[in-house]
């Protein structure tokens, strides 16, 4: 794998960990944490994020269909 394809992986877990941690009601400057922790261990941090996204989900009682 190229450093540019490495870098836009990294990029790309960045990016959604922000979002993710946005929809879960973070503070913009916890949002930047959680992006910048994307970058560096980003499958764990999504896997984290995620699985608190199914928890405030299944707490609303929303279904995977209706998100």
């Amino acid at each position: 794998m190229q450093h540019f394809e490495l870098a836009l992986i990294c990029l790309l877990f960045a990016a959604v960990s922000a979002k993710w941690a946005m929809e879960l009601g973070f503070r913009q400057s916890s949002q930047m944490l959680w992006g910048i922790a994307g970058i560096f261990a980003g499958p764990v941090i999504v896997l984290i994020l995620y699985v608190r996204l199914l928890g405030k989900y299944k707490s609303e009682g929303l279904s995977g269909t209706r998100w």
